[in-house]
């Protein structure tokens, strides 16, 4: 039997408030809170809180925690971050229909940015019942009181939709994160499913900001060491997981990088309701129906069109890429526009000369700080003195802040160098071309923050902001 993963807030509009998958979740999140020690590191694995450090634990040190095997296993940053957090999903899936004596139950997902349906980017209302299991006060004030998710998250969803490729080497963007050789639990080179809108949500879900974007709290799904505590990260990852498929049938194109041992052999482990572990390849849970599921819906939004079927793929001609000018750090957390010459290596090539005929990528390497605003919306090229929010043309992409801070620590295992976002901004280049504003020595960047602003009256606190402190280490103009 397949069991189909259904749309938390079609069930909800359906059952009402509380409907039967979730009136089973909350009791199940109760029994496995229930295997928690009073006081003390986790001890069950099927405990809530131990599960939730396989995501991520922090030491007292502010590294993470990796004194049990298990913990502070997730990967980010690369291309292991789809196929980990599907293995997660699954193993907590088993766990909770072990709790509930229901191998029927299926765990839901919360499509939260649906360009289609905006009306989902609202907490689903038995998240925000404060007497039950699935509410917690360790989120973000806005969100917990039923203020949507920015509308601004929305195009997101297409650019990491009509990603080419699942993963690259040469450091342009790509829909499932950069290669690595080997596993990491905060890799650098973000993919842009993971980028926005999964980072995006996790931090906006679970932070509160004020007015001018600065931090004012912090709650669990904001952080990697703690977004798993919270019952609605669960529901969240099932829906990016979704869309994993989602991508790969738009467009017959679409390939996981199967042909590639150090992606489809690596192995993960996780803990089973039975006792022992689980342990996975890669290649084993590629197919959601062979581990018994699948998803109420994997169409894609109207915003990136039909499927493209076999008949009309066109594999994309992939070049190494060519540098053709960077700068060194950049800001981020500014109202002004970033100025940023670009100085062009030594020898440019030939290539260089006809940019507009190829790929163009921005690359913002080592983004780091300790606090920023959830996401940061890019554009390129504002006219002198208009505001970025009056040229959506110019839009070049977005970057989420979710990881920065775990990124930007230095410990025995990281260098603290950051998280790095690659955008396709060739559509903007192009237009920039035309209109002849495309300098390949200079570009005018401006980061406008999107938050959602909790005041201070609303939390019934006065605390104390931290003002963002973000920066890039370089950023880079590709030819790809």
């Amino acid at each position: 039997m397949t069991r189909t993963r259904m749309d938390v807030w079609n069930l909800t509009r359906a059952e009402g408030d509380w409907p039967q998958a979730l009136v089973a979740y909350e009791q199940a999140v109760g029994l496995l809170r229930q295997r928690d020690p009073a006081s003390g590191p986790p001890t069950d694995p099927l405990g809530w809180r131990f599960l939730a450090a396989m995501h991520g634990l922090e030491a007292a040190d502010g590294s993470p925690d990796t004194s049990n095997a298990l913990w502070s296993n997730c990967q980010h940053g690369s291309w292991f971050f789809l196929p980990w957090h599907r293995m997660y999903l699954h193993a907590f899936e088993l766990i909770i229909q072990n709790a509930l004596e229901d191998d029927e139950w299926s765990l839901p997902y919360w499509y939260s940015v649906d360009p289609d349906d905006a009306d989902k980017s609202v907490l689903p209302p038995a998240f925000r019942d404060t007497s039950k299991n699935l509410h917690t006060d360790n989120r973000s004030f806005a969100i917990n009181a039923g203020v949507p998710l920015p509308d601004a998250l929305a195009p997101s969803i297409g650019e990491a939709l009509v990603a080419d490729v699942y993963s690259t080497p040469d450091g342009t963007s790509a829909f499932g994160g950069g290669e690595r050789a080997t596993p990491d639990f905060s890799g650098d080179e973000v993919g842009l499913l993971e980028d926005t809108p999964h980072g995006a949500v996790h931090v906006l879900v679970g932070d509160d900001f004020d007015a001018d974007g600065n931090i004012v709290r912090a709650g669990w799904m904001g952080s990697f060491f703690t977004a798993a505590l919270d019952p609605v990260f669960w529901l969240h990852h099932s829906n990016i997981d979704r869309l994993w498929q989602v991508w790969l049938d738009l467009d017959a194109a679409h390939l996981n990088p199967t042909d590639d041992p150090a992606w489809f052999d690596t192995t993960f482990s996780f803990p089973s309701a039975e006792g022992g572990l689980h342990t996975w390849s890669i290649g084993e849970v590629l197919d959601t129906e062979a581990l018994g599921y699948k998803y109420e819906s994997t169409a894609a939004p109207s915003i990136v069109g039909p499927p493209v079927g076999p008949e009309e793929v066109r594999v994309p001609e992939r070049r190494p890429p060519q540098l053709i000018g960077a700068t060194q750090k950049v800001p981020l957390a500014t109202t002004e526009v970033v100025d940023v010459p670009l100085e062009p290596p030594a020898e440019v090539g030939p290539e260089a000369e006809g940019v507009s005929k190829g790929r163009v990528f921005l690359r913002i390497e080592g983004v780091r700080g300790t606090a920023a605003a959830p996401v940061y919306e890019v554009y390129l090229n504002v006219p002198s003195g208009e505001s970025p929010a009056d040229h959506p043309e110019l839009r070049a992409g977005s970057l989420s802040t979710f990881g920065m801070a775990e990124a930007s620590r230095t410990d025995e295992l990281h260098d603290g160098s950051g998280r790095t976002h690659v955008l396709d901004i060739t559509r903007v280049h192009d237009l920039l071309e035309q209109q002849g504003r495309w300098d390949p020595s200079r570009l005018q960047i401006a980061f406008r923050p999107v938050t959602l602003a909790t005041s201070v009256e609303a939390l019934g606190e006065t605390p104390s902001a931290r003002p963002p402190d973000i920066e890039a280490t370089r950023v880079s103009v590709l030819l790809g």
